[in-house]
């Protein structure tokens, strides 16, 4: 079910892509103005923040994606979400400390997380990086960071998902 949210949020991302998203002073009336979105059942016209996306986000208002504390993979789970100044914190829980299981897994973040951002113009513009921090059991297992450019640039077909996997394992500490 959750991967199923995640799959019609990413169609609804790339519908708003081929759209052009020109239009920043509409924020979100720009992917709603397609046909599209009403046979996903993600995106509704209008108060897509306070009405059918409630559950979803937890009440939190981050710049320009949706589902991201819906996120999962096998071994991480998106547990929290924080939009600071410049930049969004997800924090994510693992029940592996296996690094290479970790840094596969990364790939498969870092793709849901591209596919989560619904306006791109305000991501764009409210957030330059995002914390990824992973935990098992409470403690940090480690850090990276991913430069908002690089999920545009993967979206844009300009780097493939192996290139944006080795981009964020290389900023891990």
């Amino acid at each position: 079910m959750e991967r199923r949210k995640i799959l019609l949020g990413s169609g609804a991302a790339f519908a708003t892509v081929l759209a052009g998203c020109s239009s920043t002073e509409t924020d979100e009336d720009v992917p709603d103005d397609s046909g599209t979105d009403d046979t996903s059942g993600f995106d509704d016209d209008g108060g897509s923040d306070d009405s059918d996306t409630g559950g979803d986000d937890d009440g939190e208002d981050l710049p320009g994606v949706e589902g991201v504390t819906d996120l999962e993979s096998d071994h991480l789970s998106v547990v929290d979400v924080q939009a600071n100044p410049d930049t969004l914190g997800v924090y994510v829980e693992t029940d592996t400390t296996d690094t290479q299981k970790l840094h596969d897994e990364l790939a498969y973040v870092a793709d849901d997380l591209s596919k989560a951002i619904v306006d791109r113009d305000r991501f764009k513009s409210e957030i330059e990086s995002i914390e990824l921090v992973v935990e098992h059991s409470g403690a940090r297992v480690f850090e990276v960071y991913i430069d908002v450019q690089w999920l545009l640039d993967y979206l844009d077909e300009y780097i493939t998902r192996e290139e944006l996997k080795h981009k964020v394992v290389d900023t891990k500490h």
